[in-house]
């Protein structure tokens, strides 16, 4: 079974952390329904950590990417991860069930 933290790549680098936390942050509050001011005020700080190419920048895609995993949602900039998404349809089932989403 994939996790969404096997498609974290880990350099090592605190930079890497951070940009990867910011890509977390971000698709968090977009996927959360987090409200306008939010997402604009995280896309403000990602321009400033990370710079004007904060949209594709490897490690916050990284970390959007692996929210989406989580979600069960196609990775961005790529083929679909056939192999995480059936693995975490249950999951949400149940969740949604508990918690009537």
């Amino acid at each position: 079974m994939s996790r969404a933290g096997d498609h974290i790549p880990d350099n090592g680098s605190k930079n890497d952390k951070n940009e990867l936390l910011l890509g977390v942050k971000y698709e968090a509050a977009r996927l959360g329904g987090a409200g306008e001011g939010t997402v604009a005020a995280i896309e403000e700080q990602a321009r400033g950590e990370i710079g004007p190419a904060w949209e594709s920048d490897e490690g916050f895609v990284a970390g959007r990417n692996a929210v989406r995993a989580e979600h069960g949602l196609d990775r961005l900039g790529g083929v679909a991860d056939p192999a995480s998404a059936p693995a975490q349809k249950p999951w949400r089932e149940r969740v949604r069930r508990l918690f009537g989403g």
